[in-house]
């Protein structure tokens, strides 16, 4: 077989592994909010604001997440125990405010809400309980969902922030979707007024 074909034969497979009809669901819906942008100057700097907050968080728990190889507990996990998806929220609320897309905000915070978190939580959960037993019941009695708490949870671990697991946890490449993101909601605002 052709080196070639057979590098493009697992690009294609990884990017079928990862198209789920959520992805496209959401693909699809930035879409509709880049299309139907009409930011204001003050919209498109408070949605700035909350996107790179959003990415900060992401980019923070993503340096400390080893999945499937023990508890994290350091970083932002020692203060909310879904850091990525308050990241990933506050991403959202930042791009739903800097098009004025309003409903599309909505709906996305109703999704999130009465869809995803449950599910997340009964999966993740389980799954997690499972794999450290007591540390996780614990852990998880402990630490909020996505209020963060005060002050850090007190049997938290040691491990500092490292790069490459940020690379491991594939959120370089979420980090330049989101420029991508504001470039493309910035172009529509400029280039093809409402």
């Amino acid at each position: 077989m052709n080196p070639e074909s057979h590098g493009q034969q697992q690009l294609w497979q990884r990017w079928r592994r990862r198209t789920t009809w959520r992805a496209v669901v959401v693909w699809a819906s930035f879409g509709v909010l880049v299309w139907l942008a009409h930011p204001s100057v003050l919209s498109f700097c408070v949605g700035l604001v909350l996107i790179g907050l959003g990415e900060f968080v992401r980019l923070w728990a993503a340096g400390h997440l080893q999945k499937n190889e023990q508890l994290t507990t350091t970083g932002p996990y020692a203060y909310v125990k879904n850091p990525l998806y308050v990241g990933s929220l506050l991403i959202m609320t930042g791009f739903g405010l800097m098009a004025r897309s309003y409903w599309l905000l909505a709906f996305g915070l109703v999704v999130f809400a009465a869809y995803y978190a449950p599910y997340k939580k009964r999966r993740e959960g389980d799954r997690l309980r499972e794999r450290f037993g007591q540390p996780w019941i614990d852990y998880d009695t402990a630490v909020p969902d996505y209020l963060p708490r005060l002050s850090p949870y007190p049997q938290r671990g040691t491990a500092r922030w490292r790069s490459w697991l940020v690379s491991d946890n594939s959120e370089y490449g979420m980090a330049v979707g989101i420029a991508v993101g504001v470039l493309l909601v910035g172009i529509r605002w400029w280039l093809l007024p409402p």
